[in-house]
């Protein structure tokens, strides 16, 4: 019994330090979010959209939807979309990369539309939203 007191105590203790040093669960902020965006590596390869989202001052912006077009050689049309969570962040569905057009919505602010050039999607989409005057 007192051994198993010992490797209880030694066992906290443990995981006491590991907390302690700074090890916390949810990222800070958005730079802190690992990278999810993928460039496509080759013409109409697939690629994949990591979007962060905030306002004019900063904050992150939850449930802006994302719609992203691809206009693809030979007339094909592919279409992704997903909803940012309250750190302004929305990793899209992976899909055939051609010619991208993006259109983010979201209730109290201006809608924005924009093309992107796939071949930057290794790095995160960092768009500010405006408020709807």
């Amino acid at each position: 019994m007192r051994k198993l007191i010992l490797v209880t105590l030694f066992i906290a203790a443990i995981f006491s330090a590991a907390l302690a040093q700074g090890g916390t669960a949810t990222p800070q902020n958005t730079n802190d979010i690992p990278n999810m965006g993928h460039a496509p590596k080759q013409a109409d390869g697939v690629g994949r959209l990591d979007l962060r989202v905030v306002d004019e001052n900063g904050n992150p912006v939850q449930g802006v939807r994302a719609d992203l077009e691809s206009h693809r050689a030979g007339g094909f049309l592919c279409e992704s979309w997903n909803w940012t969570d309250a750190r302004g962040v929305s990793v899209l569905p992976p899909l055939h990369m051609g010619r991208l057009n993006l259109t983010l919505k979201a209730k109290g602010f201006e809608t924005q539309k924009f093309e992107l050039d796939a071949s930057k999607l290794d790095e995160p989409v960092r768009v500010t939203l405006m408020h709807k005057k």
